[in-house]
């Protein structure tokens, strides 16, 4: 990675299961960030902490001084762009920058993991009050609203971006999960690379596909998948797509059955519901059409 790159990456098991998703930024100096889901702090330092014995590496959890906004949206870049002297255009998808916004020094990563364009802002714990308000007055003549978890989870839904516990969790590795792109066998060896490989060259067992509702009713997350009768999946994530208006979800199936136009049932309160495979990601944000 060059200087200001993020990547998005995961990190893996030997068994090519996912540890977690992160996503990693190079800033100046030989300095990473690497940024965890929260949920799972405590066994991402600890697994990094123990593969960094013996390397001239060292692993340092800033978390507890460290607060994360995320500003996301359309108008994100207008309304940032007025607390900041960077011009926001020279920040490209998947870099970042230090920077001062609103007086306090920030980590800020063109890395919006909603589906719509947006940045995420790493700095001082002890000044996320003062950024908080500063951003939402700055955004005041757009509309601006701070926006609750299940708001942003069907933001991310609809890009159809995974989330662990969901999509990806130990017990699921990344072909499965059609992370494939994230994966780079070229690079030289990893945790997880010889299971991995072997999963690609024979094909995965199962595939995560999205699906529309043929017959009324709501999908949800561990809602049962069933063909001909059977039980053979399981919903990692279903909701009324607030943005298609459509019912839809994400779910693991046979690969035999992955295909787009493939029938599958989601039983919903023990009552199978016929639903579609259909192509995904359900929308495209406007600036990535």
């Amino acid at each position: 990675m060059a200087i200001n790159d993020a990547r998005y990456s995961l990190m893996c098991y030997a068994d090519g299961s996912v540890i977690d998703d992160i996503f990693l930024y190079r800033v100046a100096g030989a300095s990473w960030w690497v940024i965890v889901n929260a949920s799972n702090r405590k066994k991402d330092v600890e697994w990094m902490q123990t593969h960094a014995v013996g390397m001239n590496v060292s692993v340092t959890d800033i978390s507890d001084d460290t607060y994360m906004l995320a500003l996301q949206g359309p108008q994100a870049q207008a309304i940032l762009q007025r607390l900041t002297d960077l011009d926001l255009a020279t920040v490209k998808f998947h870099t970042c920058a230090q920077v001062t916004v609103a007086g306090v020094v920030t980590l800020l990563g063109a890395t919006g993991y909603t589906g719509e364009y947006g940045y995420e802002l790493f700095f001082p714990a002890a000044q996320a009050v003062a950024l908080w308000n500063a951003i939402l007055e700055a955004g005041k003549p757009e509309g601006i609203l701070p926006c609750g978890l299940a708001a942003r989870d069907s933001l991310r839904f609809e890009p159809c971006l995974p989330l662990y516990g969901h999509e990806i969790h130990a017990r699921v590795d990344p072909i499965s999960a059609r992370l494939s792109w994230a994966v780079s066998f070229k690079k030289g060896d990893f945790s997880g690379r010889e299971a991995l490989l072997k999963i690609k060259l024979e094909g995965p067992a199962q595939r995560l596909v999205g699906f529309e509702m043929v017959e009324r009713g709501v999908p949800r997350a561990e809602y049962p998948v069933a063909i001909a009768g059977q039980v053979v999946g399981v919903v990692t994530t279903g909701m009324k797509s607030p943005t298609t208006d459509r019912f839809v979800g994400l779910a693991y199936v046979p690969a035999a059955s992955a295909a787009v136009g493939s029938q599958i049932d989601i039983v919903i309160r023990d009552t199978p519901k016929k639903a579609t495979v259909v192509k995904t990601p359900f929308y495209v944000a406007a600036y990535r059409r």
